[in-house]
C-alpha cells in the first residue's frame, strides 16, 4: 500500500500545491512583462499641415495652420515650420507656432513641412502646397463719350451718354464727366452718371470729356463736343403799329411836392427804409456838373425833411438798387458821352444810421443792369468804354449776410439790361450786345444757386422791366412782351405811342395799385402815359395837363409816384413831383 497514489494523497499535495503556485507566478511575470513592451510603450504625434492653398497676386501672404496635429498618449511640446522646396522669396512670420503666417510670397508653388515633437521627444512631419498664381493681366477700358450734338436755342439741354464705353475685363467701376471748355453756362445732372443730362447750355462750343475707370485703377478719356447756336428767329416782322384804339383816358395830375438841392437830369432814384434818394446825374449848377455830378438829396418819408450827401465820385448813368437798409449806387461815367471816365465805384447808404461807404467792381463800367434777391445784390453787364463801345459780361455778386464780394458771368455781353426780381429769381433781359439788340434773359435762381438762359420773343436793345402778379412785363418802343412765370408763356400787347427809358438816367416802368405805369420822358407826348391792369389786362391812358417836361425820374414808393428833375422848356429843373390820378 506503500505506493497507492489514493492513500499517499496528503503526502504528495504540499508538494503539488507549491509546484502550482511557482507556476502561477511564472505566467504573471511573462504576461506583465509581455504588455510592457507591446501596449504601454510611448505612441509618436500626428503631423497635420492643412490642406493645399492657391492664392493669386497681388495677395502675397497666407495662413500656415498645424493645430489639428495631435498626440494619441501625450501632449505636442514643439511645431515647427520649414519650406523644403519653391521659390526664395518668403518669409514665416513665427516657425515655431501652431498657427502663423507666411508672406512675401511670389508666383510659383512652394511646399511647406510641419514637423510636430511630443513631450517623450517623437516627432511626425506633414506638407502642405501653396501654390501662388501670377496676377491677371488688367486690361484698360475704352471710353465713348458718343457722338458730337447740335442744338439751337431755346433748347438747352443734351443728354450726355457713355454707355457705349466697353473694357475687355468687364470691370468698369466708375464714370466722371467734366467739362473741359466752352461758355460758363452750364449743369451736368449727375457726373458720375453713364447717362446724364446737361442743362442750361448758351451760345457757344461745349467739349465734354469722360473719364473711363476700371476695378484696376487704369482709365481711358473721350471727348464730344455740343454746338449750341443762337435761337433761330423768324425774320422780324415790321415795326408794329401802336395800339391807342378804344382806350379810355383818365385824368392825371403833376402835384408839387419839393425841391432837389440842384438842379438834376439823368439821376437814379431809389428807396429802402423811410429814406427816397436822388443820386448823381448831372446839373448846370457847376460846370463841372454838367458832365457829372456828386450831389444826393434824401428825402424822409417820415419826418417829411430833406437833407443831402455826396457820392464819391460825380458820375451818371449810375445803377441804383436797395437790399433792406442799403441802397447801392454802382458805376457809372463822368464826361460828354464822347470820352468819358468809366467807374467801378459802389457807394453804399445804409438809411439806417445815414452812414456812407464805398467798395469796388470787378471792372470799371456803365449803363449796369441792377437787382436783389435774398441776401444778395447783382450788377450785370454795361458799358466798358463811353460811346456803347463794348458791353461786359461780368456780374458782379455783393453778398449782406457774408460781406463778401463774387463774380459771375452773363451768357452773352450786353448793356442796358433790364433787371427784374420775382420769386426768388432775378431775370436779366435784353440790353445791347454792342452790335444790335439782344433776346437772351439769363436767369439766376437763389435758391439753387444756379443760372440759366432763356430767350424774349423778340430783342429789346433800350426797354424797361417790372414784375407782379406773375408776371414780368418788358418794353421796347411800342412793344411790350407779358411773361407768365408759372407756364413761362408769353403774349404781346402794344403801348398807344412809342417810348424810350433809359434805366440809369432814372426812366423805368413803375407799379402803383396793381397797375403798371409806363411814363414817357421824351417824346412828342410826354403828356401821357401807359396804364396796365395786370388783374383783368385792360389797358388805358393817363393824360396830364402839364406840357414840355421831358428826360424827367420816376419811382415808385408806398403807392406812391415821384417824378423829379429833368427839362421844363429846354431848361434844366430841381422840382419834384408826385403823380396823381
Amino acid at each position: 500500500m506503500a505506493n497507492d497514489p489514493i492513500n499517499n494523497t496528503g503526502k504528495y499535495l504540499p508538494i503539488i500545491l507549491s509546484y502550482f503556485f511557482i507556476l502561477a507566478v511564472l505566467i504573471f511575470f511573462s504576461c506583465t512583462k509581455e504588455h510592457s513592451c507591446e501596449d504601454c510603450r510611448n505612441k509618436p504625434p500626428i503631423a497635420i499641415a492643412g490642406p493645399d492653398q492657391v492664392i493669386t497676386l497681388p495677395k502675397d501672404s497666407t495662413s500656415l495652420d498645424g493645430r489639428s496635429s495631435s498626440d494619441p498618449d501625450g501632449t505636442i511640446s514643439n511645431f515647427l515650420w520649414t519650406k523644403i522646396s519653391g521659390p526664395s522669396s518668403f518669409n514665416i512670420r513665427n516657425a515655431a507656432s501652431a498657427l502663423t503666417i507666411t508672406k512675401n510670397l511670389v508666383a510659383g508653388s512652394y511646399l511647406f513641412e510641419l514637423m510636430v515633437t511630443d513631450n517623450d521627444g517623437l516627432s511626425a512631419k506633414d506638407t502642405v502646397l501653396i501654390t501662388v498664381d501670377a496676377a491677371p493681366v488688367n486690361h484698360p477700358p475704352v471710353a465713348n463719350a458718343g457722338p458730337d450734338q447740335t442744338i439751337s436755342l431755346p433748347t438747352n439741354t443734351v443728354t450726355l451718354d457713355g454707355s457705349a464705353s466697353t473694357d475687355p475685363d468687364n470691370n468698369i467701376t466708375g464714370y466722371a464727366w467734366t467739362k473741359i471748355s466752352g461758355p460758363s453756362f452750364f449743369n451736368i445732372a449727375n457726373v458720375n452718371a453713364v447717362q446724364t443730362q446737361v442743362i442750361n447750355l448758351a451760345e457757344g462750343l461745349y467739349q465734354f470729356v469722360l473719364k473711363v475707370t476700371d476695378a484696376g485703377g487704369l482709365f481711358s478719356r473721350d471727348t464730344m463736343q455740343v454746338t449750341v447756336s443762337s435761337q433761330l428767329l423768324p425774320p422780324p416782322p415790321p415795326p408794329p403799329p401802336c395800339d391807342n384804339s378804344n382806350r379810355p383816358f383818365v385824368n392825371a395830375q403833376l402835384v408839387p411836392f419839393g425841391t432837389l438841392s440842384k438842379t438834376k437830369v439823368g439821376m437814379v432814384m431809389a428807396s429802402a427804409g423811410n429814406k427816397i434818394v436822388f443820386a448823381g446825374g448831372r446839373s448846370d449848377a457847376t460846370p463841372q456838373e454838367l458832365w457829372g455830378s456828386p450831389r444826393v438829396d434824401i428825402y424822409d418819408i417820415v419826418t417829411q425833411t430833406w437833407s443831402t450827401a455826396e457820392l464819391s465820385v460825380p458820375r451818371w448813368g449810375i445803377a441804383a438798387v436797395a437790399n433792406g437798409n442799403k441802397i447801392f449806387f454802382a458805376g457809372g461815367e463822368y464826361g460828354s458821352g464822347a470820352l468819358d471816365n468809366i467807374y467801378s465805384t459802389v457807394d453804399i447808404y445804409d438809411v439806417s444810421n445815414n452812414t456812407w461807404s464805398a467798395a469796388s467792381l470787378s471792372e470799371p463800367r456803365s449803363y449796369i443792369g441792377a437787382a436783389a434777391v435774398g441776401t444778395k445784390v447783382f450788377f450785370a453787364g454795361g458799358w466798358l468804354n463811353s460811346g456803347n463801345g463794348a458791353p461786359s459780361g461780368k456780374v458782379d455778386i455783393y453778398d449782406l449776410s457774408s460781406d463778401s464780394w463774387s463774380t459771375a458771368q452773363l451768357s452773352e455781353p450786353r448793356a442796358g439790361i433790364s433787371a427784374v426780381t420775382y420769386n426768388n429769381r432775378i431775370f436779366f433781359a435784353g440790353g445791347s450786345n454792342g452790335a444790335s439788340p439782344s433776346s437772351r434773359i439769363d436767369i439766376y435762381d437763389n435758391v439753387t444757386n444756379s443760372w440759366s438762359i432763356s430767350s424774349l420773343i423778340q430783342p429789346m436793345g433800350v426797354l424797361t422791366g417790372i414784375a407782379a402778379m406773375d408776371k414780368i412785363c418788358w418794353s421796347n418802343d411800342c412793344k411790350v412782351e407779358i411773361k407768365d412765370v408759372n407756364t413761362w408763356n408769353s403774349s404781346q400787347a402794344y403801348l398807344f405811342t412809342t417810348g424810350f427809358w433809359v434805366i440809369d438816367d432814372g426812366q423805368n416802368a413803375v407799379l402803383k395799385n396793381g397797375e403798371i405805369i409806363y411814363y414817357r420822358h421824351n417824346d412828342k407826348d410826354a403828356t401821357k402815359f401807359d396804364i396796365y391792369n395786370i388783374s383783368n389786362n385792360q389797358w388805358s391812358i393817363g393824360v396830364y395837363p402839364q406840357k414840355n417836361l421831358e428826360y424827367s425820374s420816376i419811382i415808385s414808393v408806398n403807392n406812391t409816384i415821384y417824378i423829379a428833375g429833368g427839362r421844363i422848356n429846354g431848361v434844366l429843373s430841381n422840382q419834384v413831383w408826385k403823380l396823381e390820378f
